[in-house]
């Protein structure tokens, strides 16, 4: 039986399981994992669905529904072992964008890869055949009615900005953010959007070592003006697991994090009344920089944030 998290249209955790296979309520949705795979020469990894699976003998690619308790990269790396036999890590992917439609949330994800076609070990009762293909040769398939019709759909939307992300992988592995008392899971990762002065981030659950999740953080790589008022890091604890200066030992995990990046230093900022992460940047070693205005064409602004403190941490 295979259960999987639901969520509201706005993709918030309704906190129940829906059991594969059975009708969904008004409202409901869940998660599931699209992975493109692409090698060097701009070629994409497709497969053909076995006969007796729903859209039957046509070409997609890999795919499935986010198992409860995953995150979208954790089920990115599971669908691609079993279907394809290809092993990788969740940081190896790239995430470029959500589909919503009918009852579902459908993360796209990119795996560059240039395994040979004989390596592969092809899960039998799911994939009958699988190939590199030209994105000419998909678009005859889609054209042939020999691709799945939804997975065509998003061929046609997405290829363009696939084809424009960067060549290799900007993030770099994370399953060494842990301690005695923490681990950060990793929920998802975005790239950079220069245009909006957006730099690439990871983004985090942060976790009790028996997975209880007691919060949510992320880690933006680069600096510009964004991350000098924004932070290169957010972090928020859950009201009941307040107290126990969990921030400021989550800030020591993300610091590990930069440090791979060779950022040198990264910056932390709060709001004036904001006197909890004031005293979390203190106890994290932050120097305070200055109380920085907010210009009216910053997001923040936008949210009502007028002013920011800045807390510069060095690495």
């Amino acid at each position: 039986m295979e259960l999987w998290d639901l969520y509201d249209s706005e993709r918030k955790p309704l906190g129940r399981t829906h059991v594969r296979g059975e009708a969904f309520a008004e409202g409901e949705y869940y998660v599931c994992v699209e992975v493109w795979i692409r090698n060097s020469k701009g070629e994409f990894l497709i497969q053909k669905r076995h006969p007796n699976k729903k859209a039957g003998n046509l070409w997609a690619f890999v795919g499935g529904g986010t198992l409860a308790g995953e995150t979208t990269l954790q089920s990115a790396v599971r669908e691609v072992a079993e279907e394809m036999g290809i092993v990788a890590k969740e940081h190896e992917f790239t995430f470029f964008a959500t589909y919503q439609r009918k009852n579902y949330f459908q993360d796209l994800c990119l795996l560059r890869t240039n395994i040979d076609i004989k390596d592969l070990v092809l899960q039998l009762e799911e994939v009958i055949d699988a190939r590199w293909a030209k994105e000419e040769d998909i678009l005859q398939l889609i054209a042939n009615q020999e691709f799945v019709y939804t997975v065509g759909v998003r061929f046609g939307m997405y290829r363009d900005m696939v084809r424009e992300l960067p060549a290799q992988p900007t993030f770099y592995d994370v399953s060494d953010l842990k301690s005695d008392e923490l681990f950060l899971r990793l929920v998802r990762l975005s790239e950079a959007l220069p245009e909006k002065q957006r730099v690439p981030a990871y983004h985090f659950e942060i976790c009790l070592p028996d997975g209880t999740k007691i919060g949510a953080c992320n880690l933006r790589i680069g600096h510009n003006e964004r991350t000098y008022l924004g932070g290169n890091i957010g972090y928020e604890i859950d009201e009941p697991y307040r107290g126990h200066h969990y921030a400021a030992k989550t800030c020591e995990l993300l610091f590990r994090q930069a440090r791979k990046h060779d950022l040198g230093y990264v910056y932390i900022t709060c709001v004036p009344e904001n006197e909890a992460s004031a005293r979390t940047c203190e106890l994290a070693g932050g120097t305070y920089i200055e109380t920085a205005d907010i210009p009216e064409d910053n997001d923040m602004y936008e949210q009502g944030k007028r002013q920011v403190k800045v807390y510069r941490f060095e690495l």
